[in-house]
């Protein structure tokens, strides 16, 4: 079944996940503890919470998928001051 804006909208409902791009780091750390976007299911794999696909299975595989993020944030700005916990 196809994901709807519905789907999306729900989900964001149920966290409290406000405009991504305005959410302050503490507000979005939060989020992230609360597993608005990633849960570790009972057979220790690393899931998306909203889909449900499991994104790692074992270390390296964390590992990776991390190394792959950090690819992603050296190209991305810093954030406005007022958004910063900095």
């Amino acid at each position: 079944m196809p994901v709807t804006l519905q789907d999306i909208k729900e989900h964001h409902d149920y966290y409290g996940i406000a405009d991504i791009c305005t959410t302050h780091t503490t507000d979005y750390r939060q989020l992230l503890k609360d597993g608005a976007f990633l849960w570790i299911d009972s057979h220790d794999f690393v899931r998306s919470t909203f889909s449900e696909e499991i994104l790692a299975t074992n270390r390296e595989q964390l590992d990776a998928l991390i190394e792959h993020l950090q690819e992603y944030r050296d190209r991305m700005p810093k954030p406005p001051e007022w958004m910063s916990e900095q």
